[in-house]
């Protein structure tokens, strides 16, 4: 029987525990809400607007979804304001990279909601025209000097890509880059960094990142793989100050891809087919690919995997050199002291 309501037959099994149709979606609508109020409580941040990340996939429609529905949800008493003044729904365009009719799905997935849409495309990070200039000084002085950065540069000083479109410049730059985890890397990036700047032109200050608990898991082992553990607290964590000016949050973070999956199918609601660089490739067509076949093929037999790599993160605290430390012009985030020394004695 159900372990909620004692009299329903059992629909699903989440970590040994049986829930059926109806309980299971009560009970995540309420674990999203406890990890609102528990990151609101934690950090003391005020009611104000914030933007949903959304692209598309499972767990940001999940999260669109929850987010809608607590905005306009009925209240009474001390809950009569909901948690945010007002949503946004911030989406990166990367039809530029990906060709294909994602784009028209996830803006009709948005549209169904209530809430503002509002959008970038990954060639946006070459605009303004001081964007390519930026991307330069990235590359040249956050990559290792070698063959690698010197064609990326190469190929962004080139004056034909020079005076050419943000897309031509967008394409050569990832068409600089040898291996898919370079590529995965550099969209994460860009990604990053246009958010970030969509949040600031939308005038929000808390930005609801959709990561599921087995996508925290798999980043924190390709994080980890990749030499990153300095900033894993930062970039893993349920709320993240790292952007004084912008909160980051994963309410999500609670949620297995299998509670997502099984949310979204018994609430009808539809998500894109999101495409990567490694998609339909073999499981070592880079190390984020590696990760996450580890983690989601050692959850299938050991259901414990992702609560206790998501539970050892949670124990995990910014050391005080990663706090003071400059951040990378890359990515962002806290960047190794003497980090190229470090790379050119592994390599």
């Amino acid at each position: 029987m159900c372990v909620k309501c004692k009299a329903a037959k059992p629909s699903v099994t989440i970590r040994r525990i049986l829930y059926c149709k109806q309980c299971f979606v009560r009970a995540s609508v309420v674990k999203f809400r406890a990890a609102i109020a528990k990151s609101r409580k934690r950090v003391d941040w005020p009611r104000t607007k914030v933007l949903v990340a959304f692209s598309g996939g499972a767990a940001s429609t999940a999260l669109l979804k929850l987010t809608a529905d607590l905005q306009r949800m009925e209240r009474k008493g001390t809950d009569a304001e909901p948690p945010f003044t007002a949503a946004v729904v911030g989406h990166i365009d990367e039809s530029c990279l990906f060709p294909g009719d994602q784009e028209n799905v996830i803006r009709a997935i948005a549209a169904e909601t209530d809430l503002d849409y509002n959008s970038l495309a990954l060639e946006d990070a070459f605009a303004p025209e001081e964007g390519r200039a930026a991307l330069l000084e990235l590359v040249q002085a956050s990559m290792a000097p070698g063959t690698v950065r010197d064609q990326i540069y190469a190929r962004l000083v080139q004056p034909a890509l020079a005076s050419g479109s943000h897309a031509d410049q967008l394409k050569a730059l990832f068409a600089g880059l040898e291996s898919a985890t370079d590529r995965e890397d550099m969209l994460d990036i860009i990604k990053t960094a246009l958010l970030l700047r969509l949040a600031r032109e939308s005038g929000c200050d808390v930005v609801l990142l959709g990561d599921s608990a087995t996508r925290v898991a798999v980043k924190a082992m390709a994080l980890t793989a990749r030499g990153r553990g300095i900033s894993l607290p930062l970039e893993t964590s349920a709320e993240s100050q790292w952007f004084h000016d912008l909160l980051l949050l994963r309410p999500m973070r609670d949620f297995t891809a299998k509670e997502v999956v099984y949310f979204n199918r018994w609430t009808r609601q539809r998500s894109a087919h999101v495409p990567t660089f490694t998609t339909g490739g073999p499981r070592r067509a880079s190390i984020g690919r590696l990760a996450e076949a580890f983690i989601v093929e050692l959850d299938q037999d050991f259901s414990s995997t992702v609560p206790t790599v998501c539970r050892t993160l949670q124990k995990l605290e910014p050391r005080t050199e990663a706090l003071a430390a400059a951040a990378c012009i890359l990515c962002g985030f806290p960047a190794e002291e003497d980090a190229n020394v470090w790379r050119r004695r592994l390599t």
